[in-house]
Order: C-alpha cells, then sequence, then structure tokens
C-alpha cells in the first residue's frame, strides 16, 4: 500500500520543478550533474545502471535502480517494470494489446508489467 501510495502523488507532480533539479551520477572517477528533466528512462542490469537522455546518450552507473528510484520518484519518475524507470514526462504512446501493455518514449519501446499498469492507466487519464 505504501509504494502505490508514493507513486498515486507523482500523478500530482508538477513537471516544471524538474529543470530546477540535477541529478549527482558517479562514473568511474567523476562526478556528473544530470538535468533529470533530459532524462528519458533508466535501465538495469544486475548492478549496472544505464540512463538514457534525450539525445539518446547514454551513462553507465553502478548503482542500483532501486537508489535511482527512492530519489527519483519524486520528480515524476515511475517505475514501469522490473529493469525500468521512466520520465512520464516523456511519454508519448501508451499501447495496450491482449498480452502487453507497451509505452513509447521517443521511438523506443519499454513494456509494462502487470502490476504497474493501472499507475500509467491513471496517469494517462
Amino acid at each position: 500500500m505504501g509504494q502505490s501510495k508514493k507513486y498515486l502523488e507523482v500523478m500530482k507532480f508538477d513537471y516544471s520543478k524538474q529543470s530546477n533539479y540535477k541529478l549527482p551520477v558517479k562514473e568511474k572517477s567523476k562526478i556528473s550533474f544530470i538535468e533529470i528533466s533530459e532524462i528519458l528512462y533508466l535501465q538495469c542490469d544486475g548492478y549496472l545502471t544505464t540512463i538514457y537522455k534525450i539525445d539518446m546518450s547514454r551513462i553507465d552507473v553502478a548503482k542500483l535502480l532501486k537508489d535511482f528510484e527512492d530519489e527519483l520518484s519524486k520528480h515524476g519518475f515511475l517505475r514501469a517494470n522490473h529493469c525500468t524507470l521512466i520520465n512520464t514526462r516523456h511519454i508519448h504512446t501508451l499501447k495496450i494489446c491482449k498480452q502487453q501493455k507497451v509505452i513509447y518514449i521517443k521511438d523506443v519501446e519499454i513494456k509494462i508489467s502487470r502490476r504497474r499498469f493501472y499507475l500509467f492507466k491513471e496517469l494517462l487519464k
């Protein structure tokens, strides 16, 4: 219940606040600061998370997706499935088929898990 409540608060988010926040990201021997409004989505593979930006550049970070989720959920990010966290500001299309629910962000197809679908449905009402 607590997780759902946190996500429903995202639905009321003012996206103009995203431009005022920069996410510190540690890459190998340097720390970069990325404006969260420029992040399309984050995808994990084990302990490695890849950040995809608007210009389709990628940044690989040794940090759990869960840690990013805790930090970014209050800024309009939702978990679409086990390994993807998306910036809801950049959702282009929601496609619903019988067996599969998919969102598109800049022509990239991201599957939505059955358990998370209701959140996206509420968001796009």
